[in-house]
């Protein structure tokens, strides 16, 4: 097992820097002169040059690259175009919002998902079986900004239960952070929850279709049980696929969500810095979350090989 750990560090860290210089040079592009950000446009071409020098803009951008490289290990992303703050200060203030968001979400997924698509596969051929398949279509086709919208207009407006906007954190009150993240989970794991149902019923399906299964059965051993020793586990490692999968897009999915609900995550940091020219901002989220997806990607090989030992010796 620790063989496929380290395997899966020492692969994370290419990943990360292909991700970051991939945006990096990408913004590059950008006719965006940092000097005129902060400074406007009323400034002197003395005191432009000044700014550039001072931000390194005036280097080679590989330079600048190694340079941002290098300072990001440490933590260290820079300063906000836009204002007197770090980088890294500005991510720290907004990440518990969208870790809130995304464990939410998956916990939706989880919750929901699978339960359903487990019934779903056990009861193949049933009415049962094409309700949950026809619902599980129905989640997987609704946008999560339309089930944002949706939840805010008509169960958080009206009835006042949860908030319709806004972000309590953990440490303030936990009764009040469960009720600002409950509607923007669902809608944010919505989706999920059907992608889950759909890969779990099919997989659970095909696992009973297995021959060892349905001697098992024949020779006296109860379905339950044969359901919990052998099936789930064997029908887990495709689920564990598609929830890894779904992470990583709910890291990308909760921008919108977070604007529909007024949540000061990352998402919104994303948004306002893209509208601002703020390109050191956006830099360091996409730094951040290349850093979490590599992180989910290295829990879901972890996962992998405690459901299949066969993984454990590649």
């Amino acid at each position: 097992m620790w063989r496929l750990i380290s395997g899966r560090v020492l692969a994370m860290i290419p990943l990360i820097i292909i991700a970051t210089a991939a945006a990096f040079f990408m913004l590059q592009l950008s006719d965006v002169d940092p000097a005129v950000v902060k400074l406007g446009e009323s400034a002197t071409e003395e005191q432009y040059a000044a700014v550039r020098a001072d931000l390194g803009t005036d280097r080679p951008a590989i330079v600048q690259y190694v340079s941002w490289a290098g300072g990001a290990i440490r933590g260290d992303f820079g300063e906000s175009w836009q204002r007197p703050v770090e980088v890294s200060t500005l991510i720290s203030q907004r990440m518990p919002a969208t870790l809130s968001l995304t464990l939410g979400a998956v916990l939706v997924t989880i919750l929901i998902g699978l339960p359903l698509g487990t019934a779903a596969g056990v009861r193949a051929g049933s009415g049962a079986e094409s309700a949950i398949t026809a619902a599980a279509s129905v989640g997987q086709a609704v946008p999560a900004f339309c089930a944002a919208l949706l939840l805010a207009a008509y169960v958080a407006v009206p009835y006042g239960i949860f908030p319709a906007t806004g972000f309590v954190g953990p440490t303030t009150s936990v009764t009040d952070w469960l009720r600002s993240i409950t509607l923007p989970a669902i809608a944010l794991g919505i989706g999920g929850a059907a992608a889950a149902a759909r890969q779990t019923r099919a997989a659970v399906a095909s696992t009973l279709r297995q021959p060892h299964v349905r001697t098992a059965v024949s020779i006296g051993y109860g379905r339950r049980s044969v359901l919990r020793s052998d099936v789930l586990r064997n029908a887990a490692i495709p689920v564990v696929t598609v929830l890894g999968v779904q992470v990583s897009l709910l890291l990308g999915g909760s921008l919108i969500v977070e604007q529909v609900f007024a949540i000061p995550g990352l998402g919104s940091l994303a948004f306002s810095s893209i509208l601002q020219n703020d390109l050191p901002v956006v830099l360091g989220i996409v730094a951040v979350t290349a850093v979490m997806v590599s992180i989910v990607q290295l829990l879901l090989d972890i996962v992998y090989g405690l459901l299949d030992p066969r993984v454990r010796v590649r």
